[in-house]
């Protein structure tokens, strides 16, 4: 690489980094890394256009290039501007001018933090993409992750060899909100309760997790399950049905998690119900009519094979789902 020093030119205000006008041979530029925690790289019309700018420019790139190394390695690291080296790629030049912050990181957790904070936005994140980037500093997200593997932080493309259900950021939506009284479709940003997450909410929600996994499956009828309004409320059901043991005065029947993933299998099962989901969403119009709906589909499983009269299965009555 040739270092081009020029005068007047100061590094940001960030530790272990410093700052140069740097040009890059293409070969280069294709030995870099891309971190784990980087969002995939999207093709869009933005990326195009800056491609064709390199081309005008003689492959100036815009805006500041920031590539780290863990320790001693030798190896470098996009940290922000994949998507620009990639707009390079495409436009076949043999070398670029960047200005580039070069930094020193100790851990990949250290780098990925870097990115959120100091991530471009050549191509917008979604909420899924920066959980990604923070994964190596949330233990707790990655022990969900390592316990369910169907929980992706990509599109969802389920089918073929994808095994993914749901996205990371859809899912702690809906744990916080199945955690209220009244489970309500607004929460605060998945980042948020990623950073918020205890080890002992973190349990609760694996074992949920893997008991809907085991119920449902990755059968294509039953994708529906796995949307925010049936997801919810059955996790909201989970909560005061198996994990609630004090519930001091209130009426409700004590499920077991196999009891539970029994329950489970029966609404997987109910065609009409599933029928019914399509379109539905977590707002006060649908939430009320499948909240009665799966209660019926309850009851039914566990009353299944036995006397109605000598089993009478109580399950919770909160106001908002009243009719």
């Amino acid at each position: 690489m040739t270092i081009i020093h020029l005068k007047g030119r100061e590094a940001p205000k960030a530790k272990r980094s410093a700052m140069e006008t740097m040009i890059f041979t293409r070969d280069e530029v294709l030995t870099w890394k891309i971190p784990p925690f980087q969002r995939p790289i999207r093709v869009n019309h933005k990326v195009m256009e800056v491609s064709e700018e390199m081309k005008l420019t003689g492959g100036i790139v815009p805006g500041v290039l920031m590539l780290g190394r863990l320790g001693n390695d030798k190896t470098i690291y996009v940290v922000d501007g994949q998507h620009r080296m990639e707009a390079f790629k495409i436009a076949g030049l043999p070398e670029c001018l960047a200005d580039v912050r070069m930094g020193s990181y100790s851990s990949m957790a250290d780098m990925s933090e870097d990115f959120v904070q100091s991530n471009g936005r050549l191509v917008n994140m979604r909420p899924d993409d920066i959980l990604r980037g923070l994964e190596e500093s949330l233990p707790q997200i990655r022990r969900v992750r390592a316990s369910c593997d169907f929980v992706t932080y990509g599109q969802i493309q389920r089918g073929g060899q994808s095994s993914a259900l749901i996205g990371m950021s859809q899912l702690l939506r809906c744990w916080f909100m199945s955690h209220a009284e009244v489970p309500a479709r607004h929460s605060p940003a998945a980042t948020e309760l990623a950073k918020t997450l205890e080890a002992e909410e973190a349990d609760k929600l694996i074992l949920f997790m893997q008991t809907a996994r085991s119920a449902w499956g990755t059968d294509p009828e039953n994708y529906r399950l796995w949307g925010s309004l049936n997801l919810t409320l059955t996790m909201w059901m989970w909560r005061r049905l198996v994990l609630d043991r004090n519930r001091g005065v209130k009426k409700a029947v004590v499920l077991s998690p196999d009891d539970f993933r029994k329950c489970l299998m029966s609404v997987s099962a109910a065609a009409d119900y599933l029928e019914w989901l399509v379109g539905r969403q977590m707002g006060e119009r649908d939430r009320a009519p499948c909240y009665a709906r799966l209660c019926a589909l309850f009851v039914k499983r566990l009353q299944d094979g036995r006397d109605p009269k000598d089993v009478k299965v109580m399950l919770p009555r909160p106001v908002w789902a009243a009719r």
